[in-house]
């Protein structure tokens, strides 16, 4: 499997780390609900790529070591992506670009997409009422809006439907992010080459003025030194300060941290 490949064969040892502790909390996860009763919230951002990965990498070695074959050539052939039930919360304030790459990467990798287009409580309410859901695998990382207090297991919110939050990238920090993307060699939303390093919607979003090239144009999202400045380009359109915290049309974080 090209992705724990990817991992196995780098020298960063932090990397490798962060790897398996996420690996093992979805692996975890595997073993503890129904295949059937998971979910993955897919928003076509950085963490939620990383975290597609990470499920296709963990879903892999779950399967070979219930087939007792790690390893071989024929788990690798058969193997190779996660049939997860993916949901993605369509918004016409999402960039086109992230809409695109999110639909693409559904096709590349096989994920079953559910589209909703309704508020995210609502649409996991109808979700949950529709198919029995016990647990939602989410891109939520330390230092997102609402992650505070959050584990690995997190159940939802008292004033929400219940099941459980897995947070398999909580402790990962913005380089652990880049790291991952750029050893395993995956695609990734087009934006994050163009100065963006988070992306909500397009009314509170811009390229990180840290990045400016100095030739009128923006580099790329892994150069950013500082990881602690990453939404730096955040709310800074029509003076929608509060949007990337609590308004609907927080692409990276209303899809996973307000639950």
């Amino acid at each position: 499997m090209e992705i724990e490949r990817a991992v196995r064969g780098s020298g960063d040892a932090r990397l490798r780390a962060k790897y398996d502790a996420a690996v093992h909390t979805i692996r975890r996860a595997l073993a503890l609900y129904p295949f059937e009763e998971l979910a993955f919230s897919f928003n076509g951002g950085k963490d939620s790529t990383v975290l597609l990965h990470l499920l296709r990498a963990g879903y892999y070695l779950h399967k070979a070591a219930s087939s007792g074959h790690v390893g071989t050539t024929v788990v690798h052939h058969a193997v190779q992506n996660c049939p997860m039930r993916t949901i993605y919360f369509e918004d016409p304030n999402t960039f086109p670009e992230i809409d695109s790459f999110t639909y693409e990467t559904a096709a590349t990798y096989g994920l079953p997409l559910e589209t909703i287009r309704t508020d995210y409580k609502s649409g996991i309410e109808a979700l949950l009422k529709e198919n029995p859901t016990k647990a939602i695998f989410l891109g939520t990382r330390n230092g997102d809006p609402n992650a505070v207090g959050q584990q690995q297991f997190s159940p939802s919110s008292p004033d929400w439907p219940p099941f459980m939050r897995v947070n398999p990238i909580l402790d990962w920090s913005y380089s652990d992010v880049w790291s991952f993307l750029l050893t395993c060699k995956v695609r990734y939303c087009s934006l994050y080459d163009q100065g963006y390093t988070s992306i909500g919607s397009i009314h509170n979003t811009v390229p990180n003025e840290l990045l400016r090239d100095g030739s009128g144009g923006y580099k790329p999202a892994y150069t950013l030194s500082d990881g602690g400045l990453e939404r730096v380009g955040r709310a800074k359109k029509a003076g929608k300060k509060n949007a990337s915290v609590n308004g609907r049309n927080n692409n990276e974080a209303r899809q996973r941290s307000r639950l």
